[in-house]
């Protein structure tokens, strides 16, 4: 309850932050905006100003996707070193992570593999098959090249795997920033950067499809994301919301966006894009979460951006948004849908009302597809599992009880025999 008192009287939300709905859901969309573009090549632009900059940079923003992964997941663990919350045990999280990624993600792997990779020949052998299946299975399928460069079943998953990855170690690096948080922080910030400095000064001798974008190379990312909820909650403490501070704060979130372009525009500079990410990857994550931040605590009028329905409904279908787009994307152009003829896609000859076409349709599709795993796979699932999860738990309590009290009655039962003797 002193906690909620905190809260209310701060003007501050520390539990479920709406805002942040609208910036995973922004972030997810250029990413998927990216994906379309490399296959479309279509250009935006607003009059004479070209975005071409926005979706060309789109993959940059899974970066903040890990940011806000971090932020997210240590809210909680946030709320009890500031406000002496307590937080639910580490069984608990991984049931969580289960129910929320597991089913709709395996879901994907085997409709793309008995529906398209196996029918389609896409597999020499079956061993083949089996190097890039199992892997997928276990969440480790970033970690070997069969089943990540040449896999054939959906390129985009290494983000899942990466996340999978890091939830297996979360409770302990939680446990150990409550602790000990600075030391925690540059400990996980000092793994990545020396990752990232290591890939950098062996980039050519490295298969960086490989190497960029591991589980090492984002613990500066995460780290980052933990830091942010710490910081932010405990600004929330003993302090109230004023116009002049959340002003300040609407122009520091603006000022993000303005450092973001430069820094995609000097990612273009870049001969090769993937030792930029490795290179600034810190910053980046800096920049991100002083934007998320800055979101947070802005005036009303800026977080109604990213607090609203639509933002809330495009955030709850995001996940699977993000797991099928790419790959519905890429099989539309290899069916030829919508159709064309020779040798040359359409985006190559510059047929703009084909590439309209195929983009407007890869969104609808996609959107369509993502809708229906979220209300018929993910939520369904997960709503299952987590009521078996309490079932569960309501048993394991009930036995212990149980257990204790016979023991305790028979122990009770003993000494007044004895005593009678």
């Amino acid at each position: 309850m002193k906690a909620s008192r905190n809260h209310a009287s701060s003007g501050y939300e520390i539990r479920h932050i709406g805002v942040l709905d609208g910036i995973r859901a922004l972030a997810i969309i250029i990413v998927v905006w990216f994906h379309f573009w490399q296959q479309s090549w279509l250009i935006p632009s607003v009059g004479e100003v070209s975005l071409d900059w926005l979706p060309r940079t789109g993959y940059l923003l899974v970066d903040c996707m890990i940011l806000l992964s971090g932020f997210c997941l240590f809210l909680p663990y946030a709320r009890g070193m500031v406000y002496g919350e307590k937080t639910a045990p580490a069984s608990t999280f991984y049931m969580k992570r289960v129910a929320r990624i597991m089913p709709s993600y395996y879901v994907a792997v085997l409709v793309i593999l008995f529906c398209f990779a196996i029918p389609g020949g896409e597999y020499v052998t079956t061993k083949d098959l089996w190097k890039d299946l199992i892997p997928h299975l276990t969440f480790t399928h970033n970690l070997f090249q069969s089943s990540s460069v040449m896999t054939h079943l959906n390129g985009v998953l290494w983000t899942v795997a990466v996340e999978v990855q890091f939830y297996l170690f979360f409770p302990l690096l939680a446990d150990a920033f409550r602790k000990k948080p600075m030391v925690t922080y540059w400990c996980m910030t000092a793994v990545g950067i020396i990752s990232s400095l290591y890939i950098s000064t062996q980039f050519d001798t490295l298969n960086q499809g490989m190497v960029v974008n591991q589980t090492l190379t984002f613990a500066s990312v995460y780290a980052n994301g933990m830091l942010g909820a710490w910081v932010y909650v405990a600004m929330t403490k003993n302090r109230q919301k004023n116009r002049e501070e959340s002003i300040f704060w609407t122009m520091a979130a603006l000022a993000c966006v303005g450092i973001y372009k430069v820094m995609c525009e000097h990612r273009m500079s870049y001969a090769a894009d993937t030792r930029w990410q490795v290179d600034y990857r810190y910053l980046l994550s800096l920049v991100f979460l002083l934007f998320v931040i800055s979101v947070i605590m802005a005036v009303h009028w800026f977080q109604k951006i990213w607090d609203n329905r639509v933002m809330r409904f495009l955030a709850g279908i995001s996940y699977n948004l993000y797991i099928c787009h790419q790959y519905i994307a890429v099989k539309l152009k290899e069916l030829r849908i919508p159709y064309w003829e020779g040798d040359t896609p359409p985006n190559q000859s510059g047929d703009k009302v084909w590439m309209w076409k195929y983009f407007l349709l890869c969104v609808g599709i996609t959107m369509l597809v993502a809708v229906a795993m979220t209300y018929l796979i993910e939520r369904p699932a997960a709503k299952w599992i987590m009521r078996q999860w309490e079932k569960h738990k309501g048993t394991t309590v009930q036995t212990s009880a149980g257990k204790h009290s016979q023991t305790g009655n028979a122990s009770v039962k003993k000494r007044g025999s004895k005593k009678k003797k």
